[in-house]
């Protein structure tokens, strides 16, 4: 609002001076409101320069920040095969309940007592006056007849036995006979009957019977439920396997330390049934071998009788001429029955040697099955207690326990030759891997892996490929169309924390290269317009535009590529197609 002029001068202020307003001249006007324009005008073609200027470089700027970058690096790149499995030694000693051995009858184990079981009553004549004569069976009888002849009785044998052969008996007990000579004026006889076969009360030969298996001998070796394969109880509770005592697992032990003990009280008792069961049985051996000796003899007593009876009948005959006709009938009679008798025996000697050897073998045959027996004992004795074959650590293997998979433990009841417990060297470690069989072509034996334990995070060690598996195997919880290789690392590097059985991963490297320059994965291109097929390029940012240039891929792995030509370290590549105004 323009002030009002006031009309009254008086009430105008003290020092003020009324200026009275000047003429508008019209030419003076012009001029201004040109001057105005043209200032008007020069600013707004300066602010549309100015808008325009920022408008493209706004406008190239949005167009490259829209473009994800990354810039090539220098460094190594491998390509590896990630692999799964565990730990395990690379040298161990597996340890197996043991297997027993013996027979489950128990024959043998009772002392086995043998003797002859001989009885041979010999009768011998003699014209032998104011003579005696002892019997050599170790018991006899003499008497004088009324003429003054001397009959001497031999009784051999004696103790009765469940091994006692009718055979034996028939071969040595021989009933003899013999007829008295005359003398001058008068005649005596004297006779005995009885007979003998050499074939045995079997008609099978002397020996028949006593033979292993036979009516009057031992059953067959190993029968009965014998035999020499070990089980799992039977026999009392002699073979059962129950675990008794066991080193803690995870302890260390020396090559030689007791490391598991099964239970022993019954087989220890067997041992020494057996024991004195062969003590015993080696001196009735001695016993019956003395035994048969004597019936040796007396049957050589009873030919020497005999040949005296003969030559005694042939000094008779002698005197045929001063005797009646009847006197010189019987004395030849008694000269062919002597004759006849001594024949005998004399044929005899050779089926009473081979009654004697067989009886004596059947004897060695059970003496010798005691002592194997015996032996059977003492070595499943030394099998319970197992000792560590080689230095290292225990690991207790694992097992059923009704519906429950546990390790093995103290009182558990093993079956022969059931592998219950491990004794691994520490010092030398290797991972039991599996590999799909797409890429086991790919692996080489000497290959550089890292190991990486679940169990320890932090823990890395370096291994080597040391064994690649030739046959394909299905896993377990895999369909069957999917195949696996086994695969054995072997660590270089050890760790006191590494024990067998540990969950590891495993990554195997294929491929490396050392100072390549390296971009990531989805940087590298191929195909498009203007591209052979199977060219490899990238997009690398030159200012404010993008050049397009062929590259050699070199050693790549999932997220990165190496570069063999055609960028060069700290350049910025794109990692996806610029917009088609920023090409240059």
């Amino acid at each position: 609002m323009q002030p009002v002029p006031n009309s009254n001068p008086q009430s105008a202020p003290p020092g003020v001076t009324k200026v009275a307003p000047a003429a508008h001249e019209p030419e003076t006007s012009s001029r201004g409101w040109l001057k105005w324009l043209a200032g008007v005008m020069i600013i707004a073609a300066a602010g549309a320069g100015l808008y325009l200027r920022q408008a493209s470089a706004e406008q190239k700027k949005g167009a490259v920040a829209e473009v994800r970058t990354a810039k090539a690096s220098a460094g190594s790149l491998s390509n590896t095969i990630r692999l799964t499995g565990s730990t395990g030694a690379e040298r161990f000693a597996q340890l197996l309940a043991p297997q027993l051995r013996g027979s489950r009858s128990g024959f043998g184990r009772d002392s086995r007592s043998f003797s002859s079981s001989r009885s041979s009553n010999s009768t011998v004549t003699s014209r032998a006056t104011g003579t005696s004569s002892g019997s050599a069976g170790g018991g006899g009888s003499t008497s004088v007849g009324a003429d003054g002849s001397l009959s001497v009785s031999s009784t051999s044998g004696a103790q009765s036995s469940s091994r006692s052969s009718s055979a034996m008996r028939s071969a040595t007990s021989r009933v003899s006979g013999s007829s008295a000579s005359s003398a001058s004026g008068g005649a005596r006889s004297t006779g005995s009957s009885g007979g003998s076969s050499s074939m045995g009360s079997e008609g099978l030969g002397s020996t028949s019977s006593g033979l292993s298996g036979g009516s009057g001998g031992p059953g067959a070796i190993g029968a009965a439920g014998g035999g020499s394969t070990g089980g799992r109880g039977g026999g009392g509770g002699e073979f059962s396997l129950v675990l008794q005592d066991a080193a803690k697992p995870g302890a260390f032990v020396k090559k030689g330390d007791p490391v598991a003990e099964f239970d022993r009280q019954y087989m220890l008792t067997r041992l020494d049934d057996y024991r004195a069961s062969v003590i015993q049985t080696e001196a009735s051996f001695k016993k019956m071998q003395s035994e048969l000796e004597v019936a040796r003899k007396a049957h050589q007593q009873t030919i020497d009788a005999a040949k005296g009876d003969l030559d005694k009948a042939k000094l008779t005959m002698k005197t045929a001429p001063v005797m009646g006709a009847i006197e010189t009938e019987r004395a030849k009679l008694t000269l062919e029955e002597a004759q006849a008798r001594y024949d005998q025996l004399l044929k005899e000697v050779k089926f009473m040697e081979q009654s004697l050897a067989s009886e004596t073998k059947n004897a060695q045959i059970e003496l010798k099955q005691s002592q194997i027996e015996f032996r059977r004992a003492e070595a499943n004795a030394e099998r319970m207690v197992l000792k560590a074959p080689i230095d290292g650590m225990v690991v207790m293997q694992n097992m059923f326990r009704g519906s429950e998979f546990d390790q093995v433990k103290v009182g558990d009841q093993l079956f022969p030759g059931f592998p219950f417990m491990q004794v691994v060297d520490a010092s030398s470690m290797v991972v039991n891997a599996n590999v799909n069989q797409v890429d086991v072509e790919r692996m080489r034996i000497g290959m550089k892996a890292t190991v990486r334990f679940d169990a320890f995070p932090g823990l890395a060690l370096p291994a080597k490929v040391y064994a690649i598996g030739t046959v394909a195997k299905s896993s377990r919880y895999r369909p069957d169309w999917i195949k696996e290789m086994a695969v054995v690392l072997k660590l270089e590097k050890m760790d006191p924390r590494v024990i067998p059985d540990l969950s590891v991963s495993v990554d195997v490297v294929v491929d490396e290269v050392e100072n390549a320059t390296l971009v990531p994965r989805e940087a590298v291109q191929s195909g498009g317009a203007g591209s052979q097929p199977g060219e490899a390029f990238v997009w690398v940012r030159n200012g404010g535009a993008w050049d397009r240039r062929k590259v050699v891929v070199g050693v790549s792995n999932a997220t990165t590529v190496s570069i063999q030509s055609g960028v060069r370290p700290g350049e910025t590549v794109a990692l996806e197609t610029p917009p088609k105004m920023n090409l240059s």
